[in-house]
């Protein structure tokens, strides 16, 4: 008979301990650039906490099994004492890991927001069935429990369900937010999370239930499974981020905003502001002196256009805040359309495609004023001669709604898009230009729960999709037939 490969008995016997502690580390590594991205961040928190607790159950076996032999040997503890603290690292391990899972998943899921009052509750039931455990399976006899049959399927069922519930978690609030900016940023940081988990349910428990014999350290080949993943948040830390670090750039916050503009706009908007009061002041004075009217004009027209400024920049970082209400977009587009085709030369325009007549519902004054910055992108961007259009089609199915403003204008390279939405970024000549109508059109857009995308290539134009999440129309039943009663599909 062919004997097995080397690799089986190697996972059936165990790997050395030395690798255990290697594995450890490489989860402490993982979990501790999670944390150090963001501290007061509440998801990096949790899931730096679940990390901390799932390394126990290879810091226990290490400690067991290499470790503590050579300890017991030198007289440094005793056999009791290594198989009591086995025991209360594999409860901590069995009873509170896949809780802590849940909590994360509660926070991604940003129910401490929607549902505050539930989710306090929640935060605190879930510990309930690991305490019941504890008091079924004492947690100093964990280790001679592990040839219990109904201990391992009981705890292996509660993980299971745990595993389950916050896995349907994540995955309905990744459907739901599938329009969001933070969209891809969130898949990501999903899915470093539930490849380990879901490898370790599988590897751990069924084995030890069911009595399979050779498998029972198959979990080890997490060692592998972690590597990966910590190489997977690297490769992603380094191009465009993931659990809000990005090595080549900066630090920013990947969940929650931009505070930190917010107020050094608020700053320059004051400081600049006391400073104009004085320089009208003046100019009032120099006027009643009689000085010059050029120069009191250059003046008049620096104090209007600094005034403006400030508005604009006040405009363009404030947080974005809604007004909600059912918007007729083929009205909107043509109305924009005819404004600036008033002003275009004659080779330049603006014109309507095709447009749904399904109505929106969203804020039509951001929405108004996130489409003149993109109009007014187009327009720079064809010259004296092309076309921008404009288009709105409304797709139930895919439960979005998409307004479009396609130019033909002379594109946008790779770099150049990567950068398009960052705040001051600008690639256009004069002082009009502040840098800030992309992303504030972006924030628009992920105040609406949705997304701005750009497609373009050089000398072939570009497109920019607001995409609009369109919730489900719910029906009444009358008289044996389904009356909509939300006719727009609002989004």
């Amino acid at each position: 008979m062919d004997r097995p490969p080397p690799w089986t008995d190697t996972v059936a016997n165990g790997i050395p301990g030395e690798l255990l502690l290697v594995l450890t580390f490489l989860i402490w590594a993982i979990f501790a650039l999670i944390l150090g991205s963001n501290v007061k961040n509440r998801l990096n928190i949790w899931c730096f906490c679940s990390g901390m607790l799932f390394s126990v159950g290879a810091l226990k076996e290490y400690l067991f099994y290499t470790l503590g032999p050579i300890l017991i040997r030198h007289g440094i503890w005793t056999v009791g004492f290594s198989e009591t603290l086995y025991s209360l690292l594999s409860a901590v391990f069995y009873y509170l890991s896949m809780p802590a899972v849940l909590i994360f998943c509660l926070y991604f899921h940003r129910l401490d927001h929607t549902r505050p009052r539930l989710f306090r509750r929640l935060r605190l039931l879930v510990y309930v069935p690991g305490l019941l455990l504890a008091v079924l399976f004492p947690c100093t006899q964990t280790h001679s429990f592990q040839q219990d049959r109904i201990f391992c399927l009981a705890v292996g069922l509660y993980n299971w369900c745990y595993g389950l519930i916050g896995t349907g978690i994540l995955l309905h609030a990744l459907r739901e937010e599938r329009m969001s900016a933070h969209y891809r940023q969130r898949r990501l940081a999903a899915a470093s999370l539930l490849v380990p988990l879901w490898f370790w349910l599988v590897s751990a428990f069924p084995y030890h239930a069911l009595g399979i014999p050779n498998l029972s350290k198959l979990w080890q080949v997490n060692l592998i499974v972690v590597l990966f993943v910590l190489l997977y948040f690297l490769y992603h830390a380094f191009r465009d981020g993931i659990w809000g670090i990005r090595f080549r750039k900066e630090t920013y916050d990947w969940n929650s905003g931009n505070r930190v503009l917010q107020k050094n706009a608020q700053y320059v908007g004051h400081a600049l502001k006391n400073d104009l009061s004085k320089i009208e002041w003046c100019t009032d004075f120099l006027a009643a002196q009689g000085a010059s009217a050029r120069e009191v004009d250059i003046l008049r027209r620096s104090a209007a256009h600094l005034q403006q400024f400030i508005s604009r920049t006040q405009l363009y970082s404030d947080q974005i805040t809604l007004s909600p209400e059912e918007c007729d977009v083929r009205t909107m587009l043509r109305d924009l359309a005819e404004a600036f085709n008033a002003v275009t030369g004659e080779g330049a325009a603006v014109r309507v495609a095709a447009c749904d007549d399904a109505p929106l519902v969203c804020d039509p004054a951001h929405v108004e004023e996130t489409l003149r910055n993109l109009i007014a992108n187009g327009l720079d961007a064809i010259g004296k001669t092309g076309t921008v259009t404009l288009s709105y089609q409304n797709l139930p199915r895919k439960r979005c709604a998409v307004i479009a403003v396609a130019d033909n204008g002379c594109g946008m390279d790779r770099e150049t898009i990567q950068q398009l939405f960052e705040p001051y970024y600008t690639t256009k000549m004069g002082g009009k230009n502040l840098g800030l109508g992309l992303y504030y059109c972006w924030n628009v857009m992920n105040a609406h729960g949705g997304s701005i995308q750009v497609a373009s290539r050089p000398g072939q134009g570009s497109t920019f999709s607001l995409l609009f999440p369109v919730r489900r129309r719910k029906k009444e039943v009358t008289s044996g037939r389904g009356i909509d009663s939300d006719p727009g599909g609002g989004g």
